[in-house]
């Protein structure tokens, strides 16, 4: 199946046709972390030598990306690194110019993040964009472990304390946890712990933590097809599970890249999609909250998983809104399971959180 993306509004994310009942809020990139941390959702790479992306995004042909990653990382080869910062310097340029211009608003602009290879490359976007800098949201840091957290949060802090009392603007962090340091055993714990404290300082400006799979799977030589889910797998289960014990208390935690996504060729065949909503029902039970996108045609898939229910928002509404002093448990909104005021509360926020960005669906 096609699925015709002209007609998506620019403050709406891209669904199916789905009757709401609430419908999602308006946001832009300085809403605040408690808005922005859920906004994420299918967050859609792309190479960063991509030179069509400001026109794409200025037409609104782009209308349907929310948050974008504009890579130097995996996506370059090595000699391509240099033409990739260029071409960031120009896709945030002619963006800025479009804001200014009144062409386009502030919340027409997707969330943009640059996953960069080193931390001097963060200085370095610093330096090219000046004060374009403002029309970015944050970085994703590869390969974030023991050995490479401080010089990373070092140097962001540098330049997003800079963004903050020169531009007046918030710049985010998002660490991947994606390498072998973590996935084996005898050193994950110690690896987790150690990033988790040293994250602490910059807590307000962590936007989400990112997982790898295809990385944890390539350490053995896995990889699930169609048919599986991550959670399949169990040495990638384990480590997953690990990464939500520390970080979830804290932070939002996403999902792992799907590596599956429509055939051009036959778009009848949907095995990929019906194996990526698999994979998203899995996330949501094991606590993460959006996904890594590689194509287009997997974000509506995304974007409709986060879509919330009318009967889980009226339960977190209610739950939200007990006293506690007073009242420990009620029936809920369905009238077949339990609501426990302090059990259930920071569900119920998170309920909230997505509802507000994604809307909520009749049921």
């Amino acid at each position: 199946m096609r699925y015709d993306y002209s007609n998506v509004g620019r403050s709406k994310y891209l669904y199916h046709n789905i009757p709401m009942a609430v419908e999602a809020e308006e946001w832009d990139k300085n809403s605040g972390k408690e808005v922005l941390q859920y906004a994420v959702g299918a967050l859609l790479y792309m190479p960063a030598s991509n030179t069509k992306i400001a026109q794409k995004i200025i037409s609104g042909e782009y209308s349907f990306v929310k948050a974008m990653v504009l890579d130097l990382e995996d996506s370059l080869g090595d000699d391509l690194v240099g033409f990739g910062q260029r071409t960031i310097k120009n896709t945030i340029r002619e963006i800025g110019q479009a804001v200014e211009s009144n062409d386009i608003t502030l919340s027409d602009v997707p969330l943009i993040f640059i996953r960069v290879r080193e931390a001097q490359h963060i200085l370095d976007t610093k330096n090219m964009l000046g004060d374009d800098l403002k029309y970015i949201t944050g970085f994703n840091i590869p390969k974030f472990d023991k050995n490479t957290c401080d010089s990373f949060i070092d140097t962001f802090t540098e330049v997003a304390d800079y963004a903050k009392s020169e531009l007046n603007t918030d710049l985010y962090m998002m660490p991947i946890i994606e390498n072998k340091n973590t996935m084996y055993r005898q050193l994950r714990m110690d690896n987790l712990l150690y990033m988790n404290d040293k994250l602490r300082a910059i807590q307000n400006n962590v936007l989400n933590i990112r997982v790898g799979g295809a990385d944890f799977c390539q350490v053995y030589g896995i990889r699930r097809s169609m048919n599986d889910d991550i959670y399949d797998i169990g040495v990638v289960r384990s480590v997953l599970n690990d990464i939500m014990n520390v970080f979830g208390k804290s932070y939002i935690v996403s999902g792992p890249v799907w590596e599956y996504f429509e055939n051009a060729e036959h778009p009848e065949d949907t095995r990929w999609s019906e194996g990526l909503k698999k994979e998203l029902y899995a996330d949501h039970l094991n606590g993460f909250i959006g996904k890594t996108s590689i194509h287009p045609s997997q974000l509506s898939f995304i974007h409709e998983s986060l879509i919330q229910n009318k009967v889980d928002y009226e339960d977190a509404m209610n739950i939200l809104g007990m006293n506690t002093n007073t009242t420990g448990v009620k029936k809920s909104a369905g009238g077949n399971r339990m609501n426990e005021a302090k059990t259930h509360v920071n569900w119920a926020r998170k309920t909230i959180g997505l509802a507000k960005m994604y809307g909520v669906k009749e049921n």
